[in-house]
């Protein structure tokens, strides 16, 4: 399946240059037959040299992806909440100045990545820059107008997650300390917040509050959902990340925010028992 959607973004891929005209249609179809006479072209029209790109490229991600399954991935099908009461706050470039934002437009400056780049492998491994830079305030509510407490006092990132979940565990990640001129711009407080419904609508569910240690062994941390709040949990189809505190920076930087849980919720022992009778 992975494969096939590989395919399919290479022929979007190569759609988007032809209509740049980057592809010249007789080139690449002179190309082909060559390749197809030489026998160096499948009949689904994938050279071996482009499956095992592809393959190697897949493999790289996986590996990048820490070889769970993270039901908060853009790859996986997870999708950034933008609207609402509880949706993701702006992206450092979208405050910038209209100068600013223009030489972003012609990438003659950079200001950062949107959040769906906390939502994706950084590959190569330890590559710097690949985050959501954000700053602070720029939520969508006030502290003081959040009665619920659903919201980050620093900055909110709200995801409709892959497939419903029974979450056991988040993950956090920012880049090596002896790699990055600014470790102060990772996240140190946090809480995350489940919904039964997608867009973060309905009642929020508390799944823990947690610490991201800067001097810590490692740069991606686990964080396993609070005891009390995963048994009584059912699935979850939106999250929220409220993010309450950096390590001290003008602004912050998260390279990766992943979700881990079950896809089915265990029936209570009681229902074990009258099923098997």
């Amino acid at each position: 399946r992975w494969l096939a959607q590989e395919i399919k973004n290479a022929d979007l891929d190569l759609t988007a240059k032809r209509n740049e005209g980057d592809v010249d249609d007789g080139v690449a179809v002179r190309n082909k037959e060559q390749a197809l006479a030489a026998g160096k072209w499948d009949v689904d029209g994938l050279s071996p040299q482009l499956v095992k790109q592809m393959i190697d490229t897949r493999l790289g991600l996986d590996i990048a992806d820490g070889g769970m399954f993270d039901f908060a991935s853009i790859r996986s099908g997870a999708t950034v909440v933008r609207f609402g009461p509880r949706r993701t706050s702006p992206s450092l470039k979208d405050n910038l100045p209209l100068l600013n934002r223009l030489l972003a437009s012609a990438k003659l400056r950079f200001y950062g990545h949107p959040p769906e780049a906390a939502l994706n492998p950084t590959y190569p491994q330890n590559a710097l820059g690949q985050c959501w830079a954000f700053e602070a305030g720029r939520g969508p509510l006030q502290p003081e107008d959040d009665a619920d407490n659903t919201v980050g006092r620093y900055a909110t990132l709200t995801i409709n997650l892959a497939e419903p979940v029974q979450i056991k565990s988040v993950t956090m990640e920012h880049a090596p300390r002896d790699l990055t001129p600014t470790p102060e711009t990772a996240i140190r407080d946090f809480r995350v917040i489940g919904y039964e419904d997608t867009d973060a609508d309905g009642t929020p569910i508390p799944l823990g509050s947690f610490q991201y240690e800067i001097d810590g062994p490692r740069m991606l941390q686990d964080f396993e959902v609070e005891s009390e709040h995963n048994e009584a949990l059912h699935l979850m189809k939106s999250i929220t990340l409220a993010i309450d505190s950096n390590w001290g920076a003008d602004y912050s930087c998260l390279y990766r925010f992943r979700v881990h849980g079950d896809r089915s919720v265990p029936l209570p022992q009681s229902s074990v028992h009258a099923s098997c009778e």
